[in-house]
């Protein structure tokens, strides 16, 4: 009996051991440094019924031990005779009915108005609402600068707001369920298709904060992930100012005969029945990309975004410390050979379903390494470098 107790506590150790790592292992995603006040919000009720929790299991288990020690068998008592029973006993019942009732009490009052805030969108006249667009396996961000139905402004995977101002976010989907979630910033809210699901985000400092897909969306669900970009109101005006002019630039032809004109004439070949540049190249606009979702990345400004293929990969390369690299002159060293990969073989780095329109195309055998050059020289005309935050410069 004594070994094979021992053997069974030495084969719980492990499991027990990774139990813990894996709680520990939270990556870039972290619920419990919150930053804004929905956040907070959150985070408050979460160890308010933590700790209530870790005190009833405190006393769950002094009561276990309690009776454990006090009701032991001794060998002089008869194995035949039971303890003193104590069904009917109504001070017991009533003792445990009533505690655990006053406390989700307790802690319903935190709650119910905490859900009804979080559930308020900002109803000042100047708020700022932004479109948020789920779809197998990517977010798209839209925003109408000037409210008049009419999206200036189309990112993927960067969701780009002013510090201080609580943003109202419109949730919905272009084909399964999805679910929103920068943990930072707020919880989660369902993107379903069919309806708009109003949420909101705030933050009071600058910084890049992460997100993922929290429902179970199809094959590469986990790695459809977004971030959102907290800019200083200055910083974000000059986000704003650099998108519209990329916006404009991108409708510019390149130099006739230049590797630039020969990427715009294959992305023309080969892009355009899913991808949107503003201007030169909106056939698959309106949601006619030809895909299950009916929509693409817009690329029109690719090169100001920090991730590309659902912020899987870094546009712009990092170093070990978390701050991005730079070259000679100054800007950011681009990460070109992942997002040359990307474009010769997406399905190699993320898992997708092409021959069922979910999911970008292998064109390894299609373009050559010269076409491969030339699509680079042109997606690199496409906008300018991000804004990045002031005190987080880096992707940590």
């Amino acid at each position: 009996m004594g070994t094979r107790f021992a053997r069974r506590c030495f084969l719980a150790v492990p499991a027990l051991l990774g139990l813990l790592l894996a709680g520990c292992a939270t990556g870039r995603l972290d619920a419990t440094k919150p930053v804004g006040q929905e956040a907070r919000d959150i985070d408050f009720l979460m160890r308010l019924s933590g700790w209530m929790a870790v005190g009833v299991g405190i006393f769950v288990a002094a009561a276990v031990f309690a009776i454990i020690v006090k009701f032991r068998a001794k060998p002089t008592d008869d194995p035949d005779d039971l303890p003193p029973q104590v069904h009917g006993n109504r001070k017991a019942e009533l003792t445990w009915t009533i505690i655990p009732t006053a406390l989700l009490v307790f802690l319903t009052i935190f709650t119910l108005p905490t859900v009804f805030d979080l559930a308020r969108v900002n109803a000042a006249e100047d708020a700022r609402t932004i479109r948020v667009e789920g779809q197998q396996w990517w977010w798209q961000f839209s925003y109408d600068l000037n409210k008049d139905g009419r999206y200036d402004i189309v990112t993927a995977n960067d969701l780009v707001i002013p510090t201080g101002e609580k943003v109202n976010l419109e949730i919905e989907s272009n084909d399964v369920i999805h679910s929103f979630w920068i943990p930072q910033l707020n919880g989660k809210k369902d993107a379903v298709p069919g309806r708009v699901h109003d949420w909101t985000i705030r933050s009071d400092e600058p910084g890049i904060f992460y997100g993922e897909c929290a429902e179970f969306c199809g094959l590469s669900h986990a790695n459809m992930q977004m971030r959102t970009i907290v800019l200083t109101p200055d910083d974000f005006e000059r986000w704003v100012e650099e998108q519209l002019e990329g916006k404009a630039a991108a409708q510019a032809a390149p130099a006739e005969g230049s590797a630039e004109a020969a990427g715009a004439a294959l992305f023309e070949t080969h892009c355009i029945s899913c991808h949107v540049v503003d201007g030169p190249y909106e056939s698959a606009a309106g949601g006619n990309a030809n895909l299950l979702a009916g929509i693409a990345p817009n690329l029109t400004n690719l090169m100001s975004r920090t991730a590309f293929a659902g912020a899987l990969y870094e546009t712009y390369q990092i170093g070990p410390d978390g701050e991005y690299l730079r070259n000679p002159d100054g800007s950011l060293k681009l990460n070109l050979a992942e997002l040359r990969e990307w474009v010769r073989n997406a399905p190699d780095m993320k898992p997708a379903r092409a021959d069922n329109q979910q999911g970008m195309l292998d064109f390894s055998e299609v373009l050559t390494d010269q076409d491969l050059d030339n699509l680079m020289a042109y997606l690199q005309t496409l906008g300018s470098e991000p804004v990045l935050p002031a005190t987080n410069a880096g992707a940590g």
